[in-house]
C-alpha cells in the first residue's frame, strides 16, 4: 500500500536528495585532484594515462559509494551493534568492489599489470576511503537532525512566544475597551448632574423673578453662567484636583447663597495634601445640593454645611456633613432616592469599583453625615485610576 507524502515532506525530501548528490560530487571531485597532486603528479608527471585514471576511479566512486547511503538509511533505527557490523560489512564490500574497479581501469589505461603483491595497499587505501565516506555520511546526517530538531523546537518557541504576545495584545485591547466604556459610562453620570443642576437653578430664578426680585435674578443668573462656564471649559475632565474641585464647589456655593443669604452656613476642612490628589469631577456638588436640600430646605434656622477631605495612609476620606433634620427627614429608609446621591454611588463604583465606599450615617445630636473613601492617586498619575478600574465589578447601569 502505497503512502501519499504531503508537499512540504516531498520539497524536504527532494531538497536532502539535492544536497546529498552536490555533496557526492563535489567530496569525489576533491578526492580525485587530491590523488592528482599527491600522487600522480609525482609519479607519473606528463603522462596523460594516470591522470585519467585518478579521474576515472573518482568518478566510479560516485557509484560504488551511492549503496552506502541506502544501507545507512536501512539501519538507521537499529541497535549500536547492528548498525556497526551492517555499515562495517557495506564499506568492506564496496572497498573490495572499488579495488577491483580501480585495478582493472588501470591496467586497461596503461596496459601495465598491478602484482597481486600490491593489491593489499590498494584494499586499504579503499577501505581507508569508503571509512571516511560513511563517517562523513553519518556525521552530516546526525547533524541535519540535530539541526532540524533545533530549529523545530524554535520554531514551537516562536510560536508560543506569538501566541503569548497576541494573548497580551488581545488582553490590553480588552482593558482599552473596557476603559473606553468606564469613560463613556463616568461621562453620561456626569452629563446627567448638569441639566439637574440647571433645572433646580432655574427655579430658584423663575421664583425669584415672581418675587418681583428682578436684581437678585440677575446675580444668580450671573453666577449660573459662571458656574456653566466653567462646566463648558472642563467638560471632557473625568477627574482633576481636589482643589479644582473645591474651586468649582465655590461657584455653586454663590448661586445658592443669592437665593438663601445668611441662613446657607458653610465651613471647610481640607488637609493640605489631600488637596492635589484627583476626584471624579462634580463629586461634592450633588452631595452639598442634597445638604441643601432636605437639612436648609426644611428648616428655618441657619443651616452649617461642613466640607472635609484628609489623607489617610493610601487614601483619601471625604465627608459633607450638615445639621438638619437628619436621615428621618430624607425618607423613611434614610436612602439616597435623588438623582444626585445615585448618581454619585454610581460614579464611585464605575471609577474604582470595590476600591471606593459611600455612607450615609446620622449625625449628633442632629444632621446627617455623608463619608466617602476613595484610592489616593496624585495629580500626574491618572494611569494609576485605571488599575481600580480594571479590579471594579460589572458596571452599574445609567
Amino acid at each position: 500500500m502505497s503512502v501519499e507524502k504531503s508537499e512540504p515532506e516531498l520539497m524536504a525530501l527532494g531538497s536532502t536528495t539535492r544536497q546529498y548528490w552536490l555533496l557526492q560530487i563535489a567530496g569525489w571531485s576533491a578526492m580525485a585532484l587530491l590523488s592528482f597532486l599527491s600522487l600522480t603528479i609525482w609519479y607519473n608527471p606528463g603522462e596523460w594515462q594516470p591522470a585519467m585514471h585518478t579521474l576515472l576511479q573518482s568518478f566510479l566512486g560516485i557509484f560504488i559509494s551511492h549503496p552506502l547511503r541506502w544501507v545507512a538509511t536501512m539501519t538507521w533505527s537499529s541497535s549500536w551493534l547492528v548498525r556497526t557490523v551492517t555499515n562495517g560489512a557495506a564499506v568492506v564490500a564496496a572497498s573490495l568492489v572499488w579495488t577491483a574497479a580501480r585495478l582493472a581501469s588501470f591496467t586497461w589505461l596503461t596496459g601495465e599489470a598491478i602484482p597481486p603483491s600490491d593489491w593489499g595497499g590498494w584494499v586499504f587505501a579503499s577501505v581507508i576511503v569508503f571509512g571516511a565516506w560513511s563517517f562523513c555520511y553519518h556525521a552530516l546526517k546526525y547533524y541535519r537532525a540535530w539541526f532540524l530538531q533545533r530549529q523545530f523546537l524554535a520554531e514551537a518557541r516562536n510560536e508560543m512566544l506569538l501566541a503569548q504576545a497576541s494573548a497580551r495584545e488581545e488582553s490590553f485591547r480588552r482593558l482599552e475597551a473596557e476603559k473606553h466604556f468606564r469613560e463613556t459610562q463616568l461621562r453620561m453620570l456626569k452629563y446627567q448632574l448638569s441639566p439637574h443642576f440647571l433645572l433646580n437653578a432655574l427655579n430658584s430664578v423663575s421664583y425669584l423673578v415672581h418675587r418681583d426680585d428682578k436684581a437678585t435674578a440677575l446675580d444668580m443668573l450671573a453666577r449660573i453662567g459662571d458656574f456653566l462656564r466653567m462646566s463648558l471649559e472642563h467638560h471632557d475632565e473625568l477627574l482633576h484636583t481636589l482643589e479644582e474641585e473645591l474651586t468649582a464647589l465655590q461657584l455653586y456655593l454663590g448661586i445658592e447663597r443669592v437665593r438663601f443669604g445668611d441662613r446657607l452656613q458653610t465651613e471647610f476642612r481640607i488637609d493640605d495634601a489631600a488637596r492635589s490628589v484627583l476626584v471624579p469631577s462634580l463629586l461634592l456638588q450633588p452631595l452639598v445640593e442634597n445638604s441643601i436640600k432636605h437639612a436648609l430646605g426644611r428648616q428655618t434656622k441657619p443651616t452649617l454645611i461642613t466640607v472635609s477631605a484628609q489623607v489617610s495612609g493610601d487614601r483619601l476620606q471625604l465627608t459633607v456633613q450638615d445639621d438638619g433634620p437628619g436621615p428621618a427627614g430624607m425618607s423613611r429608609s434614610g436612602s439616597e432616592t435623588g438623582i444626585g446621591l445615585l448618581n454619585v454611588r454610581q460614579r464611585l463604583v464605575s471609577a474604582y469599583g470595590d476600591a471606593s465606599s459611600l455612607e450615609m450615617t446620622a449625625a449628633e445630636p442632629q444632621g446627617l453625615i455623608v463619608s466617602m473613601s476613595i484610592p489616593l492617586v496624585a495629580e500626574g498619575a491618572e494611569g494609576d485610576v485605571q488599575d481600580a478600574v480594571r479590579a471594579s465589578p460589572e458596571p452599574v447601569d445609567v
